[in-house]
């Protein structure tokens, strides 16, 4: 009943005379909506992402709440600020409630990966697209983590190319998708294909913290301590008032991550080496006190993402060359 009361007051009356089929029972789900598979009678095979009545107007409350879950768990550095990020939280959130908006971003990444034989990206339907519901057309592929059954060729081919995109939004699009969700990445074993999903978090980058994560590949590729120390600075990762022992470990786990891509002729994801280092590290670091300084919103997404596609790549236990993928795009 909820689903036909969204769909009647978005879409014109006698919608369902337009379609041969729509399924009522959803085919994916997700936080905020969830999507049904359609066929019109004009042969378009469409997947339609309908969100769920009244999300919008839950955000800001659901957000403060879990924001006093935070701080009362106390797992919170003393004097951390967090306000502004939950501020920030609200405002991407609303932004993803916006489905003409998503379908914008949908289009402008099918137009970026246009002609692409790694990538498939589903075509926006405007004519049933509104800011509740996102018409898209249907692209068939199974979960992106069940290529782990892949051989391991196929598995670092994946990676690779995830990589290699992630690398191409930041440095060459300066656009990217932030939500590293493993159920926004679907694979196509008969055409070898990644398709991708979900463009609500999609945004632009800002054009300085690009050059400044240039700034710090080119340094990390080379080990220049003073340059990674000057330009963690300039991204946000310390502060002018951070501690000189804090700040030499911040810098050192930024040097050991580099040092781990460039030991070898490719990264082996299945190493638990660098995790267990940096969780380490990280630890030590909180036990004593440092309070990370506040930083831009594109700085926490873009390492929301680096950190996504490790993961992932970690669960294909995949085998990639990743500082020659860097030295591409830093050259």
């Amino acid at each position: 009943s909820q689903l036909k009361q969204v769909l009647n007051a978005n879409w014109p009356n006698g919608w369902l005379g337009h379609f041969q089929k729509f399924d009522v029972q959803p085919i994916a789900a997700a936080s905020i909506g969830q999507v049904h598979r359609a066929k019109l009678k004009d042969g378009r095979d469409l997947a339609v992402k309908v969100q769920y009545p009244g999300v919008a107007r839950s955000i800001d409350s659901d957000v403060a709440n879990v924001g006093a879950l935070m701080k009362m768990s106390g797992l919170l550095p003393k004097g951390f600020e967090l306000a502004p990020y939950l501020e920030e939280a609200k405002k991407q959130l609303h932004e993803e409630t916006d489905y003409m908006r998503e379908g914008e971003q949908l289009s402008r990444f099918g137009a970026l990966l246009e002609g692409s034989f790694e990538f498939a990206v589903p075509e926006l339907q405007s004519d049933w697209t509104t800011r509740d519901v996102l018409a898209m057309t249907y692209l068939r592929g199974t979960a992106i983590e069940n290529a782990v059954d892949e051989p391991q060729t196929v598995r670092d081919k994946i990676a690779r190319q995830l990589i290699d995109l992630t690398l191409q939004e930041l440095f060459a699009f300066r656009f990217m998708q932030t939500d590293p969700n493993f159920a926004n990445y679907l694979f196509d074993a008969g055409t070898q294909r990644i398709i991708l999903l979900d463009f609500g978090a999609a945004r632009s980058l800002n054009e300085t913290v690009v050059e400044q994560y240039r700034d710090l590949v080119r340094a990390g590729l080379v080990g220049n301590r003073h340059k990674l120390d000057q330009v963690a600075e300039d991204i946000g990762f310390i502060g002018s008032q951070t501690k000189p022992a804090h700040r030499h470990q911040v810098v050192q786990m930024i040097a050991c991550t580099f040092d781990a891509l460039t030991q070898s002729p490719k990264y082996d994801f299945t190493s638990r080496a660098l995790s267990d280092q940096m969780n380490a590290d990280g630890m030590a670091l909180a036990e004593d006190g440092f309070v990370p300084p506040p930083v831009p919103i594109d700085i926490l997404l873009i390492q929301r993402k680096l950190g996504g596609v490790f993961l992932l790549a970690a669960r294909l236990g995949a085998q990639v060359a990743v500082a020659d993928l860097l030295e591409r795009y830093t050259a």
